[in-house]
């Protein structure tokens, strides 16, 4: 599967969890954490109205007061003792486990590294060893340069005519350079017990659709280095400087021209623009000009009855694309996506070039991540279930994953209650409501079948081969689903992932080892601190059922309306309030959050840590907890909950955030959830009229 379209599909599957600027179909530095969630905490605070001022400087923690601003009265210290390393575009909770993590992770592909070559070793010994030992071989990629990639660029070169295009487009495809549009597997949107072809918009390099048509300053400036960007990778590839900034100047044309045919980052979470399941006929119609049958034997994929495509329009305009844009501009696009998708494996020069726009440029990052994390980060992302297997021996204990199952099973009892005493609910579609909460399948720690990478062959070097090789064998496996009942024991991520998710289409909530861990999760913290943290993180998954998205989805992972007119208006008019809430915070500049693009991570979050609370209060009913520090157990929950969110990020990172993420910045994921919460303001005994706390008529309740 196309790295876009696997992003794409978790997104819609809500994570919660990620740490830096989203990236395209690139892996512009594969050291960094995959997932969506991210940024926030930019030195803002709070002032009541649901406006944020900036702080200059932060002041000490007991200075600030828990009903002015509660992220910064838990957090002030720490983020003033905690600045950004220069590597990344943010620093926070999730970077702090992550490293942790890396540190671990780092030993043993150090040991494969060492024992893949000696007799009797494994084949997972071998896959790891080799993978990283290639990778860290910097003089093989200084010699080979870009003549590791040789075999690609020529075969763009030979392309002739559009009707050339299809199987070279399937061959980068395969090798994880997302070109045009994205190909992959899913479930059925109407069946989901069967996998079908799933095809998305792909191939631009800006972060979002709008980046090639703000006006402002700041985005004529980014589309201009861009350009000057991809003209010194085409440069280092061989071309003149002349040609190089010509094509340069085309492939951004060529790139708005796709840009302006797809879906905004917004309309991407319209399901209905989404779901178009329709016969292969008609995709032929609507593409005619060009041969699906030459791109999918490229790929090995059987001819299909039915694809998903999402937004048939910008389909449409490549196809015309094909026959009305020069031949040259083709394949200039073409040789600039295998170059971006290979930048970070090649030699230094390419390297570095690669880092300055995508990690400096648009990420604020001072310096590149040390060359043994972006190896990891090729193995993560290769051979995750590899790598995964070896981690959770170290990383995740029995006790540790007891404790996880009990959690959510609180959680689980939270939510039926609530829903049973919904009072704006009909009993019709609460039936149904607890139907589809009593079908999910909870997913912890690590896959009960790890992935078989037997069919898997790697060579000696250079790194960028054996990345491309890893791609091609995930990639068949990915295909090799389509047509057949949909596996539900399959992970949409790898068990040294920081992160998370719920996933509509199987009605599951998905809770990695990496994850769970402190201070989010663990042993030695207390009842009210597990809860307030990871309990709010297992809510927030479960909420995702039911929030604006995922409340379409009925308990088999169908896209079938299980909402009465009467509840889902009611539904609408409350979630609009949580619209209106994130619309009013100013992030940076004059750079407001888009409640409507935030809206199902806003839902989780209100709906994840109100069920945690209530979670928690069942559990301590039968085990009463006791004060810590001065803090009552209900403090504990809501200072662990605010620590989860605390993060340092540059203003670079966070206007890419809030211009593409469908998650809030941090500062507001911690704040915003409790002005709403009676909960929040009885544990502090804070006033109603308390800058934390929103106007009893203006605060959101839904679940």
């Amino acid at each position: 599967m196309s790295r876009l379209l696997r992003t794409f599909l978790l997104l819609l599957a809500a994570i919660p969890m990620a740490c830096q600027v989203p990236e395209k179909a690139n892996d512009h530095d594969s050291s960094e954490l995959h997932g969506e969630d991210h940024n926030g905490g930019h030195g803002h605070s709070h002032d009541g109205i649901g406006h944020v001022a900036a702080v200059d400087g932060l002041a000490p923690a007991q200075a600030l007061a828990a009903a002015d601003d509660f992220y910064l009265a838990v957090n002030a210290e720490w983020m003033s003792t905690n600045p950004i390393p220069d590597e990344y575009g943010a620093w926070g909770v999730f970077h702090e486990i992550n490293d942790r993590n890396q540190t671990m992770l780092r030993e043993i592909l150090e040991q494969a590294a060492v024992d893949y070559q000696k007799p009797g070793a494994s084949h997972i010994t071998k896959l790891l060893g080799t993978m990283y030992a290639t990778g860290m071989d910097e003089q093989s990629a200084e010699n080979f340069g870009v003549e590791a990639i040789r075999q690609e660029l020529d075969m763009i070169e030979e392309i002739q005519s559009y009707t050339d295009i299809p199987p070279v487009l399937g061959y980068l495809h395969n090798i994880g350079a997302n070109a045009l549009f994205g190909l992959g597997s899913e479930s059925d949107f109407t069946d989901s017990s069967q996998t079908i072809t799933f095809l998305i918009q792909d191939g631009t390099g800006l972060p979002e659709k709008d980046y090639y048509f703000r006006d402002d300053a700041e985005s004529e400036d980014i589309r201009e280095a861009y350009v000057a960007h991809i003209a010194r990778i085409l440069g280092l590839a061989g071309a003149s400087a002349d040609q190089a900034a010509d094509d340069a100047e085309s492939i951004l044309a060529f790139e708005t021209m796709l840009a302006d045919a797809g879906l905004s980052a917004l309309e991407m979470r319209d399901i209905n623009r989404l779901a178009n399941r329709i016969p292969i006929e008609e995709l032929h119609a609507l593409t005619p000009d060009f041969s699906w049958e030459s791109y999918q034997f490229s790929l090995g994929l059987a001819p299909q009855p039915v694809a998903n495509v999402v937004c048939p329009e910008y389909f449409l305009a490549w196809n015309r694309m094909l026959t009305e844009q020069p031949i040259q501009q083709w394949k200039a696009y073409l040789r600039w996506q295998l170059l971006t998708r290979s930048a970070a494996y090649l030699s230094s020069d390419f390297v570095s070039e690669n880092f300055d726009f995508f990690g400096r440029k648009l990420s604020g990052r001072q310096a590149q991540s040390d060359r043994w994390k972006r190896v990891l980060g090729s193995v993560n992302g290769g051979m995750g279930e590899a790598l995964g297997q070896a981690y959770v021996e170290r990383a995740f204990t029995p006790e540790a994953k007891e404790l996880a199952l009990t959690m959510v099973g609180d959680l689980l009892e939270a939510y039926r209650v609530s829903l049973q005493d919904l009072a704006w609910m009909t009993p019709t579609t609460r039936e149904a409501a607890l139907k589809k909460l009593d079908s999910f399948s909870v997913k912890i720690g690590y896959p009960d079948v790890w992935q078989d990478f037997r069919e898997l062959e790697l060579q000696d070097g250079p790194w960028v081969r054996n990345v491309f090789a890893a791609s091609a064998f995930q990639n068949a496996v990915d295909l090799a689903r389509i047509g057949k009942p949909t596996d539900r024991s399959l992970w949409g991520m790898s068990p040294q992932t920081v992160n998370a998710y719920y996933n509509p289409l199987s009605n599951e909530i998905v809770f990695p080892a990496a994850i769970m861990q402190p201070p989010f999760f663990g042993l030695e913290l207390t009842m009210a601190e597990n809860y307030g943290a990871m309990g709010a993180i297992i809510g927030h998954e479960i909420t995702h059922g039911f929030d604006d998205m995922g409340s379409q989805f009925d308990a088999q992972g169908n896209l079938v309306n299980w909402w009465t007119e009467e509840d889902l208006a009611e539904f609408e008019a409350r979630s609009q309030i949580l619209v209106d809430q994130f619309n009013a915070y100013v992030a940076i500049d004059d750079l407001h959050v888009n409640g409507e693009l935030t809206l199902g991570e806003n839902i989780a979050d209100l709906g994840g840590l109100k069920m945690a609370y209530k979670a928690f209060q069942m559990r301590a009913a039968e085990d009463p907890q006791s004060m810590v520090d001065g803090f009552t157990p209900e403090q504990q929950l809501f200072r662990a909950w605010a620590r989860a969110w605390r993060e340092n990020t540059r203003p670079e990172s966070l206007k890419v955030q809030v211009n593409t993420d469908p998650h809030s910045p941090n500062h507001f994921r911690a704040n915003g959830p409790l002005g709403n919460l009676q909960e929040f303001a009885d544990a502090f005994g804070l006033q109603q009229n308390s800058p934390m706390m929103r106007p009893q008529s203006e605060r959101a309740e839904i679940w």
